[in-house]
């Protein structure tokens, strides 16, 4: 079968509206798991500082790993690219995000933080559509 150009824009299109989506689930789940940490952290009378960017990390890679999942959901393909895409997306709207409120550069643990996000997404897509369905 030939590909038309409506075929591939509907394509492309469907690829972008699956990571959008995707990324969006992710902050929002994000927001409120740091939302639920926030409020644990004002109730708690002791939190150690070292605990702090360990627990941020999780919670972005959680995070990341939810928007590959939706957005190979959406897409119902190509879960290892659409999922990474979808935890790069997810990572650039939070250094977007940090860049804009701190008016610093990132630091060192911002590639961790990338590196951990993209593979997460990535884990996350790839296990959304490996999801083997049940036989009625």
């Amino acid at each position: 079968m030939k590909m038309t150009r409506s075929n591939k824009n509907s394509t492309v299109l469907g690829a972008v509206r699956a990571v959008v989506i995707g990324a969006v689930c992710g902050a929002v789940l994000c927001a409120g798991l740091l939302a639920l940490f926030a409020f644990g952290f004002v109730k708690a009378s002791y939190i150690p500082q070292f605990a702090i960017n360990p627990i941020i990390i999780a919670v972005s890679a959680f995070s990341a790993f939810a928007a590959g999942f939706f957005a190979a959901k959406v897409s119902k393909k190509n879960g290892l690219l659409f999922g990474a895409i979808s935890g790069l997306l997810l990572f650039v709207l939070f250094l977007l995000a940090g860049v804009i409120v701190f008016h610093g550069a990132p630091v060192l643990t911002t590639l961790t933080r990338l590196a951990v996000m993209v593979l997460a997404g990535a884990i996350g897509g790839l296990l959304s559509v490996s999801k083997k369905s049940k036989i009625k």
